[in-house]
C-alpha cells in the first residue's frame, strides 16, 4: 500500500461559502497527519467528506488506493463532535451498542477500556463521566474494531490541562502501534507533540502542507551558563561555531554557524574543563510557525 488517503481537487461549497477550495493531500500509513486552522477554516468539513457524511461538490478521494468507499470505511475509527453515548449505560452497555453498531464483536472491550484507563470505571454511568474521561471514551468506540487509521475531530477540545495531557498520552500510544492517525484541531501546542506531518487550511484553502519537523526546524540559538561566565565567554572566541555571544541575565546566548550543534558547544567546553551549570538549545514552536505562515497568507 503506498497510501492510506489520496485527496484530489476536493471542494464544498454551502451556498454562496466556499467551506473547502481544491483540496490535495496524500497522507502515508504510520502517519500522525494534523489539520490545522481558524474556526470556519474547513477542517470539520474536510473530515466529514472524506467519511462520506458530507457530499463534495467537487473532487475526490480514495481510501488505501483503490478500495471502495464502502470497503474502505469498515477499516476507519472516526469521532466527529462531541461524544454520544447513553447517559443512563454504563461505559461496557454503551461499548456493546458500538460493537453491535459495528459488527465487531465484544471481545475487544476490557482490552480498550485498558488502553483508556478506564476499565476501574467500567461499569459506572456515562452521566457520571468527566468531559475527559467521556472523550476517552469515544476514543475508545472508534479503536473497538481495531482500525489501521483513525479519524479525530478537537480531540482535546473543551478539556483542561490533565484531560488534555491524557488524551494526548492516548493518541500518541495509539500512534507508537502503528496507526495512521488524521486529526483537526487549534491546539497548536497538542499538534505539536503528537503529530509527525500536519497542513494548515485557511478559508477552505490549504495554504502550508509539510513535516512537524521540517516546519520547526532548530533555531541556532543555544544558552549556556558556568561558574564563571566571564571565563567561558573568554574561551568561546576561540570556538569556530560562533556566530556571536550575547549576556542575558546569569545566561550567555550562543548564535551558532550552519552546521553547528549543542552538542558541539558542550563538546568544546568539556575539553576546556570547563562544566556548564546550564544547557539549552532554543527551538521553533509551531504556534510561531502557523502565526508566521498565516501572516504570509493575509
Amino acid at each position: 500500500m503506498n497510501k492510506i488517503l489520496e485527496i484530489k481537487d476536493l471542494s464544498k461549497n454551502f451556498g454562496k461559502i466556499k467551506a473547502v477550495q481544491n483540496l490535495n493531500l496524500s497522507i502515508m500509513p504510520g502517519q500522525v497527519f494534523g489539520i490545522l486552522g481558524p474556526n470556519g477554516s474547513g477542517k470539520t468539513t474536510t473530515l466529514g467528506m472524506i467519511l462520506d457524511v458530507v457530499t463534495p461538490s467537487k473532487g475526490n478521494f480514495q481510501w488505501f488506493d483503490e478500495m471502495p468507499n464502502v470497503e474502505a470505511r469498515k477499516k476507519i475509527g472516526a469521532i466527529l463532535e462531541n461524544p454520544c453515548f447513553l447517559p443512563y449505560l454504563t461505559a461496557v452497555q454503551n461499548l456493546k451498542i458500538v460493537a453491535h453498531i459495528k459488527k465487531s464483536g465484544e471481545n475487544r472491550i476490557d482490552t480498550v477500556l485498558k488502553q483508556l484507563s478506564l476499565i476501574d470505571r467500567k461499569n459506572d454511568k456515562f452521566k457520571t463521566y468527566s468531559l475527559g474521561m467521556k472523550q476517552r471514551l469515544s476514543i475508545g468506540a472508534a479503536l473497538l474494531s481495531d482500525p489501521p487509521v483513525l479519524i479525530l475531530d478537537e480531540p482535546t477540545n473543551g478539556l483542561d490541562p490533565q484531560g488534555i495531557a491524557k488524551v494526548r498520552k492516548l493518541i500518541a500510544e495509539i500512534a507508537a502501534q502503528g496507526k495512521t492517525i488524521i486529526m483537526a484541531s487549534h491546539l497548536l501546542d497538542e499538534v505539536q507533540k503528537v503529530c509527525t506531518h500536519f497542513c494548515v487550511l485557511k478559508q477552505g484553502v490549504k495554504i502550508h502542507e509539510s513535516a512537524v519537523s521540517n516546519a520547526l526546524g532548530e533555531i541556532n540559538l543555544v544558552e549556556i551558563d558556568s561558574n564563571d561566565n566571564q571565563t567561558l565567554k573568554s574561551k568561546l572566541k576561540n570556538f569556530k561555531g560562533i556566530e556571536s555571544i550575547k549576556p542575558n541575565g546569569n545566561s550567555l546566548y550562543l548564535s551558532l554557524k550552519d552546521g553547528f550543534k549543542a552538542k558541539d558547544v558542550n563538546e568544546f567546553c568539556f575539553k576546556q574543563k570547563i562544566v556548564l551549570k546550564k544547557l539549552l538549545t532554543h527551538t521553533n514552536s509551531l504556534e510561531k510557525e502557523f502565526l508566521k505562515i498565516l501572516k504570509e497568507h493575509d
